[in-house]
């Protein structure tokens, strides 16, 4: 049998029909995923992947010994989360999924499962990326995860020494 242009184009259309079909499969699983306890808008995948980029974002430094991955601003963000509207929350926590998931392809696991330097590749990709609302999306996302960061127990007390404007006052 000869492959003619008709067999090309449906060869194509089926490959794109079952790439959207399958993407939308993910989208619905990761769409409404229900919390966990003791996180009231967050499942524990999710926190998960908040402690995950949290880590990436904010590591420990010689001035701040807490990473940002064990200082639980999973917990900060579950509590921002359950706050703003649902549609809102729904948008956040698909964007955790997509970021997490989006490194399979380009690091070969999820982002949870790679290594530090990975995550500090595949995190620097994501704000520093030609797209701008990838590094939109990663920026505000920092940004949010970074408002726990900074009023943390162990942190709060190093940005007030820092911050000569009232910071913490």
């Amino acid at each position: 049998m000869r492959i003619t242009r008709r067999h090309l184009l449906a060869i194509t259309a089926a490959t794109a029909a079952v790439g959207t079909i399958g993407a939308a499969g993910i989208g619905v699983r990761w769409w409404d995923q229900r919390p966990s306890a003791p996180l009231a808008a967050l499942s524990q995948e999710e926190g998960a992947i908040v402690r995950a980029i949290a880590g990436a974002a904010y590591p420990a430094t010689n001035a701040i010994a807490l990473d940002g991955a064990s200082a639980n601003l999973d917990v900060f963000f579950d509590a921002l989360v359950s706050h703003i509207p649902p549609v809102s929350q729904k948008l956040l926590k698909l964007l955790l999924h997509t970021l997490d998931g989006g490194t399979v392809l380009t690091h070969g696991a999820t982002f949870r499962a790679l290594s530090t330097p990975d995550r500090l590749d595949a995190l620097s990709g994501w704000l520093n990326n030609d797209i701008a609302e990838i590094r939109s999306a990663a920026q505000s996302l920092v940004l949010l995860i970074g408002m726990g960061w900074t009023i943390h127990p162990e942190v709060a007390p190093t940005m007030q020494r820092l911050h000569n404007c009232g910071y913490g006052a």
